[in-house]
């Protein structure tokens, strides 16, 4: 009787296990890049840093992923898919015990950026490459990885949402301590997989992936360090993290991205001597070498800074406006996600009779509508219910181009490559998501604690130098950034008493110009990647399942 009632238990953890837990490390994944955010204010204060370098911190991690993964998927087929992949799970709760117990950003940022980096490039490409071997079938498969992208939508999702209310209310160290949690629990479930794979012992190009992580992150750092340290003049000090890093009179972000770029030639110095001499070149080998690929991965990583940025800027100025808490105002940009999974999860099993390409191109139109229509539904008064038409509108483009864009990226792509190039691509992405917040959010900020602050100016009616207008911007864009909002609250208070009576129309008039410059820049990037969109082939001989 026991043994009866408890062999369909056994069958169902045998057949359900293996896929939860991969899709539990998708979870994870999106998780750890989505809660940075929320928890930023407290996490910079505590740390007595700057948004800068945690926004660096993240860019650091996705392109760490996307430029170990071909060396580790070349690891992966040499040791096995499942000790890799157990390897790579106790390297990433490394990195977050390192996070958790970090008492300064730098050693922060080695544990994101270093630890959970590098164990990341193998839990992006294992899991798709286990879910192949368990659904080998082409209906299967695509459901199997859109299982996987919604596990990655959802991730993000909660990261978003509950790392303000912990961080606030528990201290942010409890949001990656909760994910912590998750770890042993993917591994007990993983271990029930038995796919044989087969392995490989394939050449590595250790120094090329050394001098790309160099080469690219420098730059980008850099890039996203120019808000906080000037273009070429410094804004503020020399030194980050207690280290004098800088000799000279100017900012640290030009030097960065100068020694980005000197590595960046470094690198094809070094793959084409290895491609001369007949040895493996990280470049020659895997994606990097389909044009079409680098075209592909490159509209995504646009449309993803479009997407990310946006949301993450709703986030900011509908609690300013509108007045909603940060649970209500998640409840508010949700229609947007909704929107966009149920147009992915439709067209999965319903193909429309157009050409790939056109499909994705009416998808970056519908976008674009939708950006124009967001445009102008933050005009005052904004109401949540008014943006609601925009917000869907905006979902479905994205839902749309996010169906096609992976089948026309991997148009070129070999079958034996396709492992690594959704490996490469999904990293890409959380780096689009990462310089998404970066320039827009920046932008957002810098502009409307411009306009506060020369408005205030002009309605005190006093003469006020330039050094002082730029030092009160500054001290502005720091306190969007890190305060909560009754505490920006208390500091307009203490401003004269004859600004307080139009304080609340200078505040709400800053802040939806600043946001309508932002969504014009992103319908900008909108047409850019749409004109970049016919150079991709009209039709794909396979349609490949959506990567989140």
């Amino acid at each position: 009787m026991s043994n009866s009632n408890s062999t369909p238990s056994v069958l169902c953890w045998q057949r359900w296990s293996g896929p939860l837990g991969l899709c539990l490390t998708f979870f994870m994944l999106s998780y750890t890049i989505g809660v940075v955010q929320p928890i930023m204010p407290p996490l910079v204060r505590g740390f007595d840093s700057t948004v800068g370098y945690v926004q660096s911190a993240l860019v650091l991690m996705s392109l760490v992923t996307a430029s170990f993964t071909p060396t580790a998927e070349n690891l992966s087929r040499r040791l096995g898919r499942k000790p890799a992949f157990t390897i790579a799970l106790g390297l990433f709760a490394l990195g977050l015990l390192v996070m958790i117990l970090s008492p300064n950003i730098g050693l922060f940022t080695v544990g994101l950026a270093a630890l959970t980096g590098v164990a990341a490039a193998v839990l992006v490409s294992t899991p798709v490459a286990l879910m192949n071997a368990l659904y080998p079938g082409d209906m299967a498969n695509k459901y199997a990885m859109v299982a996987l992208t919604i596990a990655g939508v959802a991730g993000a999702l909660v990261g978003s949402i509950s790392g303000g209310f912990m961080a606030y209310e528990l201290g942010w160290r409890w949001a990656f301590g909760l994910e912590l949690g998750l770890i042993p629990l993917i591994g007990l479930l993983v271990q029930s997989i038995d796919v044989p794979i087969p392995r490989q012992a394939l050449p590595i190009d250790w120094v090329g992936g050394l001098l790309s992580v160099a080469g690219f992150g420098l730059t980008l750092v850099g890039l996203s360090l120019t808000a906080e340290f000037g273009w070429w003049q410094p804004k503020d000090n020399t030194r980050a993290i207690d280290i004098v890093v800088i000799p000279f009179q100017i900012s640290i972000a030009p030097v960065l991205m100068a020694t980005g770029l000197i590595f960046i030639g470094l690198l094809l110095f070094w793959e084409r001597q290895r491609k001369q001499q007949g040895e493996a070149s990280l470049l020659r080998l895997g994606v990097f070498s389909r044009r079409i690929y680098i075209l592909g991965l490159a509209i995504a990583t646009l449309q993803t800074i479009i997407s990310v940025g946006v949301q993450f800027n709703l986030y900011q100025f509908i609690p300013a406006v509108v007045g909603l808490n940060s649970f209500r105002t998640s409840l508010a940009v949700m229609p947007l996600t909704i929107v966009q999974l149920a147009i992915l999860l439709l067209l999965v099993k319903r193909r429309p009779q157009f050409p790939p390409r056109s499909l994705l191109q009416m998808g970056i139109v519908v976008k674009a509508i939708g950006l124009a229509m967001l445009i102008v539904a933050v005009k005052p008064p904004v109401t949540p219910l008014g943006l609601l038409p925009a917000l869907m509108t905006l979902g479905a483009g994205t839902g749309l181009f996010g169906t096609y864009i992976t089948s026309l990226t991997f148009a070129d792509t070999r079958d034996e490559d396709r492992v690594e190039a959704r490996g490469v691509y999904r990293p890409f992405q959380n780096l689009g998501a990462s310089l998404g917040r970066g320039v827009l959010g920046t932008v957002l900020v810098v502009a409307a604690s411009t306009k506060i602050v020369h408005s205030i100016i002009a309605e005190l009616g006093e003469a006020v130098t330039p050094e002082v207008s730029r030092q009160a911007i500054r001290s502005l864009q720091v306190s969007i950034q890190t305060l909560r909002r009754s505490e920006r609250r208390a500091l307009f208070d203490q401003l004269p008493d004859s600004v307080q009576p139009v304080l609340d129309t200078i505040l709400q008039t800053a802040a939806t110009e600043a946001m309508q410059i932002t969504l014009g820049l992103a319908l900008g990037f909108c047409l850019l990647s749409l004109g970049l969109s016919f150079w991709l082939p009209k039709t794909v001989k396979k349609i490949e399942a959506p990567i989140e």
